[in-house]
């Protein structure tokens, strides 16, 4: 049950750095760190970790949208995955099959906090207006409360009531139908090409499928490794950006030396 208030405290802090400082810990993979240190298990929670971070690269937060909480989902996924006691790839193939529901229920609960938080919102304009500014940071915090309780409750409760159940129920997967895990371990295995897919239909514009192509021929056929494959976009992105920014100079240098028009001088006092 330690281990369980740890990991509940740890998806809070995660959470309050998503909304605050930005540190990066919101990230599964680093998210899955604390897990790993916590547990005790590090090498698993990473691959766990690195695994949910290529399952959802593309997930953000765009307008309204209010997308799976990855920081629940891969805290509960890596939790039970190494508390299973199996092997890394059923480890890993637990992680997916649980971190993924887990994520798209607290996705509802943090919809509905979002909801109820405008409530504190009013009350800080309020206590603004009326000059109370010690009652805003309270307003504030407990607003960041709520947040922090929308991800340390679920993964209390998956962590450390859970967990017998999942214990039992990952010991009939492994004698009865070891195929069950067989199949996650394949799903598991084509999400992270979801994910870049996710991120390339918002990235992706029609002047860039030319970088995409190069790095793909440089992959498939040159057989480059990806830090050489990092390197050439890093040089073909710096001189990308060097040609359009010096154009973008050049327009507008031009524009500014153009001479006046005959009609700008006749009104000229």
């Amino acid at each position: 049950m330690i281990q369980a208030l740890l990991l509940a405290i740890w998806a809070g802090l995660c959470t309050w750095d998503q909304f605050g400082p930005h540190l990066g810990f919101r990230k599964p993979l680093l998210a899955s760190v604390g897990v790993g240190i916590i547990l005790g298990d590090m090498p698993t929670a990473i691959m766990i970790g690195a695994t949910m971070e290529l399952m959802w690269l593309g997930v953000n937060n765009i307008g309204a949208y209010v997308p799976p909480d990855v920081i629940s989902g891969t805290i509960v996924g890596a939790a039970l995955g190494i508390m299973s006691g199996g092997d890394t790839a059923s480890a890993i193939a637990l992680a997916v099959a649980i971190g993924i529901p887990t994520a798209t229920l607290v996705q509802q609960l943090n919809i509905l906090v979002m909801t109820t938080n405008i409530t504190f919102l009013h009350g800080a304009d309020k206590a603004a207006e009326s000059g109370e500014f010690k009652s805003v940071n309270k307003y504030f915090w407990a607003g960041a409360a709520c947040f922090f309780l929308t991800r340390a409750i679920p993964v209390f409760i998956a962590t450390g009531i859970g967990s017998v159940v999942v214990e039992s129920i990952m010991g009939f997967l492994q004698n009865q139908v070891p195929w069950v895990l067989s199949a996650f371990s394949t799903a598991g295995g084509m999400m992270p090409a979801v994910g870049l897919a996710m991120l390339l239909t918002m990235m992706m514009k029609k002047n860039m499928w030319i970088f995409l192509i190069c790095g793909f021929v440089l992959a498939a056929f040159l057989k480059v490794p990806t830090i050489g494959i990092a390197l050439v976009a890093a040089a073909a992105a710096g001189f990308y950006d060097f040609v359009v920014e010096g154009t973008k100079k050049s327009q507008v240098t031009a524009a500014v030396d153009a001479p006046a028009s005959d009609e700008d001088e006749e009104y000229d006092l």
